[in-house]
């Protein structure tokens, strides 16, 4: 049996399917084998399902063969974080009182994925209510980085993004309100796509709590992790578009992604920004992409919006993603809070503001939001694509959420630092592309994220595409190269 690691792209199985060189079964069967072996060393894993992934296998194998038109994921062996719904497996996105909640339904797009074809492997882990950028949950364990098995895998895609960097699966599904699926492919040297704000809806995903009044509505959406920009664009022309539960998701058409070429290309690129100084590593990868998009014809300039104010920007995201949590906690427990507003932590003087955030000062956050939309918009009427960091630096040294995390040995507040350069995204609804870009003196993989304007995901996946052709293919951890 070939091992699926020699096809490590959804576009490679189907390839190798279609010349028999692999059946779904066998896949599954290998990928299976591959996490057992490897589960010890990662915990990528919350969940294993290997009597439902091989039903699903055994399935797909009767289909082919048979004159069928076959689903565009037929077969292929995916995982799906923890935080999603899959119907008769437990979903607890890691949070202590969700232990025993099983799931009675798929969320939308887990159904979606199925109906394509894709045989689910398993559920991969996340942090407690998907709120970190490490991936330690209170109930399963911690997730290590398959490059250095000291170090952060990410979050809140923590497990997704392990597990795909390690070849256990070609394509994670999962979702992103601060960079969950951007920071993970930056730390692991692999792919992924935050969509457009409500180009993909969320039902079926905690948080929002099973039975509680919706309340994320605003910053966060769902996308996948892969090992190529091809699988990314697969991806979202399954997941994307209305379901029928969330009003917010607009059908709104993606179109073509077009063939492009370097010298079709005018891109920004940010360095780094007032709020946190990014790694001379990170600044080096920087500065070699730009020169080598450059280098193949590219216009590439150094520039930002004008007048952009990146703190306020800032605390209006992190403000808005507080009041989301807090809004339905009592009052006596929000009065907690009240006196942080003159800590040094940025996150803490969030969390005091989020917890007495009038009607009208909600509404204030929302209308700077709609100008920072315009702002940026407005900004890519002259680019095709604004590259930048996706984190200070490479994968960090696992640690305690209450200690700062250390830029070029200066301490950042660590939440603050974690979403730097995420955050602005979120806030505008913002597509990005993270693409594994280069590498850290250790070894350590630096991702670089492009961001284009609302609803140009296609587009956007294509100005990526020039960019992976320039770039070495997707790396592999030594440690899972085989």
């Amino acid at each position: 049996m070939s091992d699926v690691a020699e096809f490590p792209t959804v576009a490679s199985l189907l390839r190798a399917f279609s010349r028999g060189d692999l059946t779904p079964e066998d896949a599954t069967e290998a990928a299976l084998a591959r996490i057992e072996a490897t589960e010890p060393t990662l915990n990528a894993f919350q969940l294993v399902d290997e009597a439902g992934a091989m039903k699903a296998a055994r399935a797909a194998d009767r289909a082919c063969g048979k004159g069928n038109d076959l689903p565009p994921l037929h077969g292929v062996p995916i995982t799906i974080k923890e935080a999603f719904d899959v119907a008769g497996l437990k979903t607890t996105s890691s949070h202590p009182p969700l232990k025993d909640n099983v799931a009675t339904q798929d969320a939308s797009l887990v159904a979606r994925l199925r109906a394509a074809g894709a045989v689910i492997l398993g559920k991969t882990n996340v942090p407690e209510l998907c709120a970190d950028f490490q991936t330690d949950s209170p109930i399963f364990g911690t997730t290590v980085n398959p490059w250095d098995d000291r170090r952060t895998a990410g979050g809140s895609t923590g497990g997704g993004g392990a597990a795909v960097a390690a070849r256990l699966s070609p394509l994670e599904l999962g979702s992103d309100i601060g960079g969950s699926v951007r920071n993970p492919a930056h730390y692991n040297g692999i792919f992924s796509l935050k969509p457009t704000e409500w180009r993909v809806p969320g039902h079926g995903h905690v948080p929002d709590l099973p039975g509680q009044t919706r309340s994320a509505r605003y910053l966060g959406t769902f996308g996948p992790l892969a090992r190529s920009v091809d699988d990314l664009d697969a991806a979202l022309r399954i997941i994307a578009g209305p379901d029928g539960y969330e009003v917010e998701a607009a059908p709104v058409p993606l179109g073509p992604t077009p063939r492009l070429a370097a010298a079709d290309l005018r891109i920004a690129v940010l360095t780094s920004n007032p709020l946190v100084p990014i790694s001379t590593d990170t600044a080096s990868v920087v500065q070699a992409t730009a020169k080598l998009l450059s280098g193949a014809g590219a216009k590439v300039k150094r520039a930002e919006p004008q007048g952009l104010d990146w703190q306020q920007g800032w605390d209006d995201w992190s403000d808005l993603f507080q009041y989301m949590i807090m809004n339905g906690q009592p009052l006596a427990e929000r009065e907690r809070h009240f006196d942080r507003l003159e800590s040094p932590d940025p996150t803490a003087r969030s969390v005091a503001r989020a917890a007495r955030l009038s009607m009208a000062q909600f509404f204030a956050v929302l209308d700077r939001r709609d100008r920072l939309v315009r702002q940026c918009e407005s900004f890519l009427d002259d680019y095709d694509a604004w590259l930048m960091p996706v984190m200070p630096d490479a994968a960090f040294i696992r640690q305690s959420r209450k200690l700062p995390l250390k830029v070029n040995g200066a301490g950042h507040p660590y939440f603050f630092a974690g979403t730097a350069y995420n955050f602005l995204a979120n806030l505008t609804g913002q597509p990005s592309v993270v693409l594994p870009c280069g590498f850290s003196k250790e070894g350590l993989p630096i991702g670089l994220q492009l961001t284009g304007k609302r609803w140009g995901e296609a587009k956007l996946l294509g100005v990526a595409k020039v960019l992976e052709k320039l770039l070495p293919p997707c790396p592999v951890p030594p440690s899972f190269a085989s």
